[in-house]
């Protein structure tokens, strides 16, 4: 089944039945299809490795800096065929990707790192101040550490001051990549509440990848779940997260309760063990 079958104007973002190869070699996408809605948060899980970057960067077009390439199907964002756009093309049409490993210029205060993102829109120095305070509405904590170097403010500051410099682009979406990584749960809640009010209150649509499944499908509208580059369950984020499927899986949560996977691991030693003694 092709994304395409369901696709409407509504759609901000429709992923056709892709493929990506890196190095003319290595297929990293087999068959991927989704589609985001205009307005939505979308969540695309899955492991380490099942191709959940690799998705992301097939829309912003960062894959050429990796020497990959789209070699089937279609990406479409708002009407437009996405094909031999750089990134910044992208941004100029609204799509901005905040990167894994939240990447801040380390030298560069916090202030001057989100000041960055609006650099495409040729402000005003008093549109600019009127810009950051709108954002700081958001990143509340940013505020307070606005004149801090970004290197040395800790992680969950410097995913928020990522997230934050995308924002200043106005984007009409955003991809975020992992934006959970190494972060305490306190602060992912935090870094997802701001989603939560930046998709509700400026309107923009999200498409999010996250090994995080829990947290993603709890702030998400629809979920795909990925594996080794295909799609192998969609559907209403509040319908993925009652599956028991994916409660076993990506939950490490099964009927008999919670699986703890040193105790399995443990056991599997165990009875090893047992057989060497026979």
């Amino acid at each position: 089944m092709t994304a395409l079958s369901h696709a409407t104007p509504d759609d901000i973002l429709v992923i056709d039945s892709i493929e990506v190869v890196y190095d003319n070699v290595i297929s990293a996408l087999h068959d991927v299809s989704l589609t985001v809605p205009r307005g939505k948060i979308v969540a695309l899980l899955g492991g380490n490795g099942a191709g959940k970057s690799t998705t992301l960067k097939a829309v912003s077009t960062m894959l050429a800096g990796e020497r990959g390439k789209v070699t089937r199907g279609t990406i479409t964002y708002d009407g437009t065929p996405v094909r031999d756009q750089t990134p910044s093309d992208m941004v100029g049409l609204g799509m901005v990707q905040v990167l894994e490993g939240r990447r801040c210029f380390g030298h560069l205060t916090v202030e001057e790192n989100i000041i960055a993102g609006a650099y495409s829109r040729k402000l005003s120095k008093g549109d600019l101040e009127a810009e950051l305070d709108r954002i700081y509405g958001y990143f509340k904590r940013l505020k307070d550490r606005r004149k801090s170097q970004a290197g040395y403010t800790s992680g969950g500051e410097q995913q928020m001051t990522a997230v934050a410099r995308a924002m200043m682009a106005k984007p009409r979406m955003l991809l975020l990549d992992e934006p959970s990584m190494g972060l305490a749960p306190q602060l992912v809640a935090e870094i997802f509440n701001i989603v939560q009010e930046l998709n509700k209150h400026e309107q923009v649509s999200i498409l999010l990848a996250e090994q995080n499944t829990n947290v993603a499908l709890r702030n998400a509208d629809y979920g795909y779940v990925i594996e080794t580059g295909r799609v192998m369950l969609q559907g209403p984020a509040q319908t993925l997260l009652n599956d028991d499927k994916i409660k076993e899986y990506y939950l490490g949560i099964s009927k008999e309760g919670r699986k703890n996977f040193r105790d399995v691991l443990r056991k599997e030693s165990e009875s090893h063990a047992d057989l060497h003694h026979h």
